[in-house]
């Protein structure tokens, strides 16, 4: 076989690029890098690499030059020497003014006791110097939050009770098993006055009598014995007040965070006792809110717990009696106080307080009340809907209206 090769496709081959050696490695190690951590990610790792490959050349290349191996030109190595002070910067608050370390005795010289502390005076600023040490603050690196725990497995009353028979008996039997194998001692017989005589036949054929007060001294240390554990278990004042709020405040209900709102409307405020009585529940129930008097009616807001609010609810709509009077009324007083009733106009929910505490504010006309929820807590929307609540006495002219053939109610002379 002849192979001929001419001028024209010997230009050709010479003109040819040839692909650079690791090139295809490259681009390989970068679609693993890609598949593995992203393209962004991969990104930044491959540079990382190349500064890290010059980097160590750099230094490759300056090690050999130094030691004359290779002959290249770096450049002029511009080096600034740091003047050497008599002594650093950390040392100087615990050394006198002018004082270096060849003023302090580094060597193993022995002085006696005096001239020992007479040195140090002169060189070191004792007052400067305390039996504390600074510990730095452990700080945790950062990195992300481990993922959160599997919710808990909601057990129905018929499991939990299952639950608990699993448990006693499980825990009998290692009583039972250690009382066998010797670790604890069997506990005494239960003998009462009824049973006496099957437990302890002989003995109490015998001596009655001794045994009969044996048994009643068993019995007693075992009633006392009772009534201690539970005297230990008895919660004091302070932990009785501390549960009642715990259960009043732990609602299921209100563990995903949100804050549930009661508004009512009452037709009039005027009895004091009533007042009272609207706010100090509201302060033992833990909730807030406002109460805002005005010439017309009063808005009663309160916020908080879901069973907080039925409590206050019950207080509300049944306990409370809104006819009381008092001793100063008028006849227009005492006639309005007898119509007086309480309104639940909206009950609903929200993710957190609108207000701090629970207190009652006094405004004569109604907007000025609703301008200062729109202002102050941003829930005009509870005033409307109190506002459009039917009073009492609206209930009272429609039924005059409809007695009167529902028109305006007429005198006749």
């Amino acid at each position: 076989m002849n192979f001929t090769l001419t001028l024209s496709s010997f230009s050709i081959f010479l003109n040819e690029q040839f692909v650079a050696k690791g090139t295809y490695e490259k681009q390989a190690d970068f679609a693993r890098l890609v598949n593995k951590f992203g393209e962004v990610d991969a990104i930044k790792i491959r540079a990382r690499e190349d500064r890290e490959k010059k980097r160590a050349a750099h230094t490759e290349a300056l090690e050999a030059a130094v030691a004359g191996e290779v002959k290249i030109d770096i450049g002029e190595a511009i080096v600034h020497d740091r003047p050497v002070d008599g002594v650093e910067w950390w040392d100087k608050p615990f050394l006198k003014d002018g004082k270096t370390y060849a003023d302090v005795p580094l060597d193993d010289r022995v002085l006696e006791d005096d001239k020992v502390g007479a040195l140090w005076e002169r060189v070191l600023n004792t007052d400067k110097i305390t039996k504390y040490v600074e510990h730095p603050y452990l700080d945790d690196p950062p990195m992300e939050a481990p993922p959160p725990p599997p919710p808990a497995v909601k057990l129905t009353k018929k499991e939990q009770k299952k639950l608990r028979h699993q448990r006693r008996v499980a825990r009998e039997q290692e009583k039972q098993e250690m009382i066998r194998q010797g670790v604890l001692e069997p506990p005494k017989p239960k003998v009462k006055i009824s049973n006496m005589m099957r437990v302890l036949t002989e003995e109490a054929v015998l001596d009655p009598t001794v045994i009969e007060k044996k048994v009643k001294e068993e019995m007693e240390e075992r009633q006392q014995a009772h009534d201690d554990r539970n005297l230990s278990r008895k919660l004091t004042p302070a932990e009785r007040r501390e549960k009642k709020i715990r259960k009043l405040l732990r609602d299921n209900t209100s563990e995903a965070g949100e804050v549930f709102t009661h508004v009512y409307r009452v037709e009039n405020m005027r009895n004091v006792k009533n007042k009272f009585k609207i706010d100090v529940n509201a302060q033992e129930n833990h909730l807030t809110g406002i109460g805002i008097i005005t010439d017309t009616f009063t808005i009663v807001i309160v916020e908080g717990t879901n069973k907080g609010l039925k409590r206050y609810e019950k207080l509300m709509m049944r306990r409370m009696d809104w006819k009381l009077t008092n001793e100063d009324y008028t006849d227009e007083e005492i006639e309005r106080a007898e119509n007086n009733k309480c309104t639940l106009v909206w009950k609903g929910s929200g993710p957190q307080r609108k207000m701090k505490r629970f207190h009652f504010e006094t405004l004569r006309t109604e907007a000025a009340a609703r301008k200062y929820l729109e202002t102050d807590f941003n829930c005009a929307n509870y005033f409307d809907a109190a506002q459009s609540a039917v009073s009492v006495d609206d209930d009272e002219d429609e039924d005059k209206g409809e007695e009167n053939g529902g028109g305006d109610a007429m005198e006749i002379s």
